[in-house]
């Protein structure tokens, strides 16, 4: 039977609506200026800057191997896998994102994109010689989706095989606001944000995510899930602090 949380149900029917209203705006809200083209060239220079050093260091031979994407959006950073392995994934919870991303991607013959539902990654068991994941977990709304996440990329990675996983480790903006937030309804905080002219569709769990994690409890989370942390990154993308990468392996 299929894993399912009462939380991703809700998650994909806000990331759908997204999607149809502007992918790329949700995918990079503060840098987006309605140039598609703009938009794929950050995530090339992004791939340079956050996962070629890894695969340096780690001797990541991608000739022959698989990457997957989780919470791929409309693909960019599927691509940028597919110009260094010979067979890229992209991944997410929103079907109209992965159509969207299948249309980008047109000119590729080495991509795939499938939709899950959130918890369960619709790919079989130790298929993946590199996971990546970049600004995903923290837009997921509760830590029970976080942990089934990484038990799902411990599932799919290949022994020895390299994760590359993102978080959130502290908001941008004051906690008590964060806290608050938990106990007003959902369809309040959009009214709240519409009057205010900001964006309602940021309202919700699924956007504004579970709260953030230190480093050790980040480290707690991939051992129970089956996983070997090796080593945290800083994110030189964000702000100081505020993000870190952490490197992974399946626990032996």
């Amino acid at each position: 039977m299929e894993t399912v949380l009462p939380q991703t149900k809700d998650m994909k029917k806000a990331w759908n609506e997204r999607a149809n209203r502007d992918p790329f705006f949700y995918v990079e809200t503060e840098l987006w200026d309605h140039d598609p083209e703009k938009f794929f060239a950050l995530g090339r220079e992004r791939a340079t800057l956050l996962i070629d050093p890894v695969l340096a260091k780690y001797a990541v031979d991608p000739v022959g191997k698989t990457a997957v994407d989780i919470g791929c959006g409309v693909g960019r950073f599927t691509q940028a896998l597919g110009r260094r392995f010979t067979r890229a994934v992209g991944i997410d919870v929103s079907d109209v994102m992965v159509e969207k991303a299948k249309a980008a991607a047109a000119a590729f013959s080495n991509l795939d994109f499938v939709a899950g539902n959130g918890v369960v990654f619709p790919l079989a068991s130790e298929t993946a010689d590199f996971v990546w994941s970049y600004e995903v977990f923290q837009h997921m709304p509760s830590h029970d989706v976080v942990k089934a996440n990484l038990v799902e990329v411990a599932r799919i990675l290949r022994p020895s095989a390299l994760g590359l996983i993102h978080f959130r480790t502290a908001h941008e903006y004051p906690t008590i606001l964060w806290h608050i937030a938990k106990f007003v309804p959902t369809p309040v905080i959009q009214k709240i944000k519409a009057l205010l002219g900001k964006d309602p569709l940021t309202a919700d769990t699924s956007w504004r995510g579970a709260k953030p994690l230190p480093k050790n409890t980040i480290a707690d989370f991939c051992v129970a899930a089956g996983l070997k942390p090796i080593e945290f990154l800083d994110d030189p993308t964000h702000a100081p602090g505020s993000r870190t990468f952490v490197v992974v392996q399946r626990a032996v």
